[in-house]
Protein backbone atom coordinates (compact mmCIF):
# COMPACT_ATOMS: atom_id res chain seq x y z
CA UNK A 1 0.00 0.00 0.00
CA UNK A 2 2.77 2.46 0.88
CA UNK A 3 4.93 1.32 -2.42
CA UNK A 4 1.66 2.29 -4.10
CA UNK A 5 1.38 5.68 -2.53
CA UNK A 6 5.02 6.66 -3.42
CA UNK A 7 4.33 5.80 -6.87
CA UNK A 8 1.11 7.72 -6.75
CA UNK A 9 3.16 10.89 -5.88
CA UNK A 10 5.54 10.58 -8.15
CA UNK A 11 3.43 9.99 -10.65
CA UNK A 12 1.38 13.73 -9.93
CA UNK A 13 4.84 15.34 -9.61
CA UNK A 14 6.01 14.53 -13.12
CA UNK A 15 2.94 15.39 -14.68
CA UNK A 16 3.25 19.32 -13.00
CA UNK A 17 6.75 19.35 -14.09
CA UNK A 18 5.71 18.61 -17.21
CA UNK A 19 3.17 20.83 -17.23
CA UNK A 20 5.14 23.26 -16.09
CA UNK A 21 7.94 23.07 -18.62
CA UNK A 22 5.30 22.98 -21.88
CA UNK A 23 3.85 26.45 -20.05
CA UNK A 24 7.72 27.62 -19.91
CA UNK A 25 8.00 26.83 -23.44
CA UNK A 26 4.97 28.22 -24.64
CA UNK A 27 5.31 31.20 -23.15
CA UNK A 28 9.30 31.63 -24.53
CA UNK A 29 7.77 31.02 -28.25
CA UNK A 30 4.85 33.72 -27.49
CA UNK A 31 7.92 36.11 -26.50
CA UNK A 32 10.22 34.87 -29.48
CA UNK A 33 7.12 35.50 -31.89
CA UNK A 34 6.23 39.05 -30.39
CA UNK A 35 10.47 39.97 -30.44
CA UNK A 36 10.62 38.77 -34.23
CA UNK A 37 7.11 40.73 -35.25
CA UNK A 38 8.49 44.03 -33.10
CA UNK A 39 12.03 43.35 -35.79
CA UNK A 40 9.96 42.95 -38.48
CA UNK A 41 7.58 45.70 -38.14
CA UNK A 42 10.24 48.05 -37.81
CA UNK A 43 12.00 47.06 -40.53
CA UNK A 44 9.48 46.87 -43.07
CA UNK A 45 9.30 50.73 -41.67
CA UNK A 46 12.79 51.88 -42.66
CA UNK A 47 12.07 50.25 -45.89
CA UNK A 48 8.80 52.18 -46.35
CA UNK A 49 10.40 55.65 -45.20
CA UNK A 50 13.72 54.54 -47.43
CA UNK A 51 11.46 54.38 -50.56
CA UNK A 52 8.48 57.07 -49.83
CA UNK A 53 11.04 59.74 -48.39
CA UNK A 54 14.59 61.56 -49.81
CA UNK A 55 16.99 60.41 -47.63
CA UNK A 56 17.89 64.37 -46.54
CA UNK A 57 14.96 64.35 -44.40
CA UNK A 58 14.22 61.51 -42.02
CA UNK A 59 17.08 61.61 -39.27
CA UNK A 60 15.39 61.40 -36.06
CA UNK A 61 18.22 63.31 -33.77
CA UNK A 62 17.97 66.06 -36.70
CA UNK A 63 14.17 66.52 -35.92
CA UNK A 64 14.10 66.04 -32.03
CA UNK A 65 16.86 68.74 -32.33
CA UNK A 66 14.69 70.83 -34.89
CA UNK A 67 11.76 70.01 -32.72
CA UNK A 68 13.29 71.93 -29.42
CA UNK A 69 14.68 74.68 -31.61
CA UNK A 70 11.25 76.13 -31.97
CA UNK A 71 9.67 75.07 -29.32
CA UNK A 72 12.09 76.28 -26.87
CA UNK A 73 13.34 79.33 -28.90
CA UNK A 74 12.29 80.29 -32.39
CA UNK A 75 8.69 80.08 -31.25
CA UNK A 76 8.89 80.63 -27.92
CA UNK A 77 6.69 83.87 -28.25
CA UNK A 78 4.05 82.17 -31.22
CA UNK A 79 3.79 78.51 -29.56
CA UNK A 80 0.65 78.79 -27.64
CA UNK A 81 -1.65 80.24 -30.16
CA UNK A 82 -0.47 77.32 -33.05
CA UNK A 83 -3.13 74.81 -33.30
CA UNK A 84 -1.84 70.89 -33.81
CA UNK A 85 -2.61 71.12 -37.20
CA UNK A 86 0.21 74.12 -37.51
CA UNK A 87 2.51 72.90 -35.47
CA UNK A 88 4.14 70.38 -38.65
CA UNK A 89 7.21 71.02 -40.35
CA UNK A 90 9.78 68.95 -42.65
CA UNK A 91 13.65 69.44 -43.28
CA UNK A 92 16.43 69.04 -45.76
CA UNK A 93 20.19 68.24 -45.14
CA UNK A 94 22.79 69.61 -47.55
CA UNK A 95 26.42 71.56 -47.78
CA UNK A 96 25.76 74.59 -49.76
CA UNK A 97 28.62 75.95 -49.37
CA UNK A 98 31.28 72.86 -49.98
CA UNK A 99 32.75 73.19 -46.27
CA UNK A 100 32.03 69.99 -45.34
CA UNK A 101 29.10 71.04 -42.62
CA UNK A 102 25.51 70.22 -44.06
CA UNK A 103 22.75 73.53 -43.80
CA UNK A 104 19.24 72.81 -42.55
CA UNK A 105 16.38 73.64 -44.22
CA UNK A 106 13.03 73.76 -42.55
CA UNK A 107 9.83 74.10 -44.45
CA UNK A 108 6.69 75.00 -42.09
CA UNK A 109 3.42 72.88 -43.55
CA UNK A 110 0.81 74.60 -41.95
CA UNK A 111 -1.92 77.30 -42.47
CA UNK A 112 -0.24 79.41 -39.85
CA UNK A 113 2.84 79.72 -41.64
CA UNK A 114 1.61 79.74 -45.25
CA UNK A 115 -0.52 81.86 -46.88
CA UNK A 116 -1.49 82.50 -50.92
CA UNK A 117 1.96 83.47 -52.03
CA UNK A 118 3.72 80.55 -50.00
CA UNK A 119 5.01 79.22 -46.41
CA UNK A 120 8.12 80.43 -44.57
CA UNK A 121 11.14 78.41 -44.63
CA UNK A 122 14.58 78.68 -42.57
CA UNK A 123 17.69 78.38 -42.88
CA UNK A 124 19.87 77.28 -40.62
CA UNK A 125 23.70 76.69 -39.83
CA UNK A 126 25.06 73.71 -38.48
CA UNK A 127 24.57 75.05 -34.89
CA UNK A 128 21.34 75.86 -35.16
CA UNK A 129 21.65 79.61 -35.85
CA UNK A 130 19.22 81.72 -38.40
CA UNK A 131 21.25 82.05 -41.91
CA UNK A 132 17.82 82.91 -44.06
CA UNK A 133 14.51 83.12 -42.75
CA UNK A 134 12.13 82.72 -46.03
CA UNK A 135 8.47 84.96 -46.09
CA UNK A 136 6.13 83.74 -49.38
CA UNK A 137 8.29 81.19 -50.84
CA UNK A 138 7.00 78.04 -52.33
CA UNK A 139 8.10 74.59 -52.94
CA UNK A 140 10.05 72.64 -54.23
CA UNK A 141 13.45 74.74 -54.20
CA UNK A 142 16.24 73.90 -56.08
CA UNK A 143 20.05 74.22 -55.52
CA UNK A 144 21.85 74.64 -58.96
CA UNK A 145 25.64 73.13 -58.89
CA UNK A 146 26.50 77.06 -59.42
CA UNK A 147 27.92 79.09 -56.50
CA UNK A 148 28.23 82.38 -56.15
CA UNK A 149 30.25 84.09 -53.50
CA UNK A 150 31.09 80.10 -52.51
CA UNK A 151 27.06 79.44 -52.24
CA UNK A 152 25.19 77.80 -54.22
CA UNK A 153 22.87 79.24 -56.49
CA UNK A 154 18.73 78.37 -55.23
CA UNK A 155 15.80 78.88 -57.79
CA UNK A 156 12.23 78.67 -56.68
CA UNK A 157 8.81 79.67 -59.08
CA UNK A 158 6.78 82.90 -58.08
CA UNK A 159 3.83 83.71 -59.63
CA UNK A 160 4.30 81.36 -62.25
CA UNK A 161 8.11 82.48 -63.10
CA UNK A 162 11.27 81.10 -61.58
CA UNK A 163 13.57 83.30 -59.21
CA UNK A 164 17.25 83.29 -58.76
CA UNK A 165 18.10 83.71 -55.00
CA UNK A 166 22.40 84.01 -54.82
CA UNK A 167 24.30 84.85 -51.44
CA UNK A 168 25.38 87.57 -50.08
CA UNK A 169 26.38 89.54 -47.17
CA UNK A 170 25.92 86.53 -45.09
CA UNK A 171 22.33 85.34 -46.43
CA UNK A 172 20.17 85.00 -49.14
CA UNK A 173 16.90 86.82 -50.33
CA UNK A 174 14.68 86.55 -47.89
CA UNK A 175 11.40 87.86 -50.32
CA UNK A 176 11.88 86.14 -53.64
CA UNK A 177 8.39 87.78 -54.80
CA UNK A 178 10.59 91.25 -55.24
CA UNK A 179 13.06 89.78 -56.83
CA UNK A 180 13.39 89.81 -60.66
CA UNK A 181 12.77 86.73 -62.81
CA UNK A 182 15.67 84.92 -63.57
CA UNK A 183 17.48 84.80 -66.79
CA UNK A 184 16.17 81.20 -67.85
CA UNK A 185 12.66 79.36 -67.66
CA UNK A 186 13.59 76.16 -66.05
CA UNK A 187 16.20 74.97 -63.56
CA UNK A 188 19.41 73.23 -64.92
CA UNK A 189 19.47 69.33 -65.05
CA UNK A 190 22.22 68.54 -62.01
CA UNK A 191 20.22 70.77 -60.12
CA UNK A 192 18.93 69.46 -56.60
CA UNK A 193 15.50 69.09 -55.47
CA UNK A 194 14.23 70.04 -51.99
CA UNK A 195 10.30 69.49 -51.00
CA UNK A 196 9.49 68.04 -54.53
CA UNK A 197 5.72 67.11 -52.75
CA UNK A 198 5.64 64.55 -56.10
CA UNK A 199 8.92 62.89 -56.56
CA UNK A 200 11.08 63.83 -53.80
CA UNK A 201 9.23 63.84 -50.48
CA UNK A 202 10.27 65.06 -47.53
CA UNK A 203 9.33 63.38 -43.79
CA UNK A 204 6.25 65.28 -41.59
CA UNK A 205 7.29 66.03 -38.24
CA UNK A 206 5.16 67.55 -35.83
CA UNK A 207 6.49 69.57 -32.72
Amino acid sequence: MKNLFIAFICLVLFSCKGEGQQSSETNNKTTDQVTTSDTITKEVISEKEATEFVPQSTDEQTANNLKNFLVNDFLKDDISFLEPKDRKFQFYKIDLNDDGNEEIFVRFVGSYFCGSGGCTFLLLDKYGEVITKFTVTRAPIFVESTKVNGWSVLLVKDAGVFKELTFENGSYPSNPSVLPKAPYDAPSGHAQVMFDDSFYKSKTFEF
